[in-house]
């Protein structure tokens, strides 16, 4: 059995992240959809955190936080606007490929680019419908000193900034998991026009169409790539867990202060009720996400992992959007209104649910 409560470390960078969510994040959340981009201070504030990016111990960094520390981080983060959060995250994860599975080559200048606040980093992994990662279409095949990168990469971040983008993609073969750098400006990457989404602007998303010949040697290591890649999944899932929390938490106390019929709106049973399962199900979702956390950090078969950090993912994906669904309900006409921010955690839970959705199955039935 898992134990799944915090320990000291994680409830410090529970409280931290929580405090830096809400008193940094949450702000300037409508400034960076209007913008596009994340404010430099607000960037840096994250990044400093030494979470989003994080870097071994071995290469100069902080060091690799525990799984379950760092979707608690992420979480607590996205509690204040999970926008600015994955915009953080994704450009962070080559960070962590890199410190796990990169060749000393390629780990030279890891440290530096986590820390250089102009930095954007960028992951190709989704490719529009809710596979795991052992079911991706896009191949990496050798050809000599090389290796041909051929696929469709949706939803990637920073696709017009980040220098290189680190490919995920299979060995057509053996369909074993590979991952390589491709320079953005390489012949034979086309990056399409930016997507304007209904929320996540800040990230740069775009689709790119891969059919390109690269080194051999930009090739990353492959043992423990597909944990890897599922932390990579499962970190959006805890920022859509923690969105949920918030938008029930602004919900709840909207209904305890508006008045409808001589009495606050709370005390409706067709209030009440739908806010009380949204905190249930989020309290699911969140145990969920522990659960597939905590497997990666005890070494569990990468099956397994595989297994429940996809019914992690699609169960907080259907949660964030049931639950700021029923926020902007609660508000009534106010829900769409600029003015409160439930309509804007409701459009970005609805944009990130496309990203790892599997529409054969039903996210609230446990995949074991």
């Amino acid at each position: 059995m898992i134990y799944l409560a915090q320990d000291e470390e994680q409830e410090a960078v529970a409280e931290m992240t929580r405090e830096l969510g809400l008193e940094v994040l949450y702000p300037v959340a409508r400034d960076v959809e209007a913008e596009s981009a994340v404010p430099a201070k607000t960037w840096k504030a994250v990044v400093e955190t030494g979470l989003t990016a994080p870097v071994s111990e071995e290469l100069g960094g902080g060091g690799i936080p525990s799984a379950v520390t760092y979707m608690t981080a992420v979480e607590n983060l996205a509690y204040g606007d999970a926008g600015i959060t994955l915009a953080a995250v994704w450009s962070g994860a080559p960070s962590l490929l890199l410190s796990r599975h990169g060749t000393p080559q390629h780990q030279a200048g890891v440290l530096g680019a986590s820390q250089d606040l102009d930095n954007r980093g960028s992951v190709a992994l989704y490719e529009g419908f809710g596979r795991g990662a052992s079911e991706l279409e896009t191949t990496i095949v050798d050809e000599g000193e090389n290796v041909r990168v051929v696929g469709r990469k949706v939803g990637v971040p920073f696709s017009g900034q980040a220098e290189s983008i680190i490919v995920v993609g299979v060995d057509p073969s053996t369909r074993a998991l590979r991952a390589v750098i491709v320079p953005r400006t390489a012949d034979g990457v086309s990056v399409g026009v930016r997507d304007k989404s209904l929320a996540l602007d800040a990230a740069d998303l775009a689709s790119i169409d891969f059919d390109v010949l690269v080194p051999r040697a930009n090739l990353l290591g492959s043992e423990g790539l597909q944990k890897s890649v599922e932390w990579l999944r499962l970190a959006v899932a805890s920022a859509q867990t923690g969105m949920a929390q918030r938008a029930m938490e602004y919900a709840a106390e909207y209904a305890k202060n508006r008045v409808a019929f001589g009495k606050p709106i709370a005390s409706f049973q067709g209030i009440s009720f739908p806010l009380a399962e949204a905190f249930f199900r989020t309290e699911q979702a969140r145990l969920e996400v522990l659960e597939a956390a905590s497997l990666m950090d005890n070494d569990g078969d990468i099956e397994r992992i595989s297994a429940v950090t996809s019914s992690a993912v699609a169960y907080a994906s259907e949660n964030a959007s049931e639950s700021t669904r029923h926020a902007v309900q609660v508000l009534g006409g106010h829900g769409f209104i600029r003015e409160y921010p439930v309509e804007l955690w409701y459009r970005t839970a609805a944009t990130l649910s496309t990203l790892d959705f599997d529409p054969s199955a039903s996210s609230f039935h446990a995949v074991v």
